[in-house]
């Protein structure tokens, strides 16, 4: 069975940036993509996103998943990361589940998760590990990429590279369980 991945409000709003977002399910198709309410909440209070996420949540292409406040090593581990970690909501919520249900995280800003995923073997995807991917399945072109990396960065966002040739592609086999 595929891993499900815990989607933070920077990778699904880059795809909304870019206007690629009926792209994103497409990518990771084999895995569910949870997107806790923490999270939903975040990007619910960014008008012109809203719809676009519930249009996502009704067409079935993103699943609405309730943080697990019955579990209390779960909720203990959120609080840990936002009082003392300084993480948002979304980052703390998303961080805390995958440490205890084996999820993968997708979020960009890795200077907020990177240490707390390495320290705790959490497997993490980034908005550029969707684009190697959508351009490695042939869902995007190298010069697509390049335009979605040139809106991103024109809205305001931050990626690592201004283009995509300059980008080095990861290798992301986690994406199933391994046996």
């Amino acid at each position: 069975m595929d891993r499900s991945i815990l989607i933070d409000a920077d990778v699904i709003s880059h795809f909304i940036s870019a206007g690629e977002i009926e792209l994103f399910p497409k990518i990771f198709s084999n895995n569910t993509i949870f997107l806790l309410d923490k999270v939903y909440d975040e990007l619910a209070r960014f008008n012109k996103r809203k719809p676009i996420i519930d249009n996502m949540l009704s067409s079935g292409s993103l699943t609405i998943l309730p943080f697990p406040d019955d579990q209390p090593e779960i909720s203990k581990e959120y609080a840990y990361i936002k009082k003392s970690l300084f993480k948002g909501d979304g980052e703390s919520a998303c961080m805390a589940v995958a440490r205890y249900k084996d999820n993968i995280i997708a979020s960009s800003n890795l200077k907020d998760i990177s240490h707390y995923c390495n320290l705790h073997s959490i497997d993490y995807l980034t908005t550029m590990d969707f684009l190697c991917a959508a351009l490695d399945k042939n869902l995007l072109s190298m010069n697509e990429c390049d335009d979605f990396i040139s809106k991103v960065i024109l809205k305001g966002s931050k990626l690592p590279v201004l283009k995509m040739k300059l980008y080095r592609c990861r290798n992301i086999d986690f994406l199933v369980h391994q046996h």
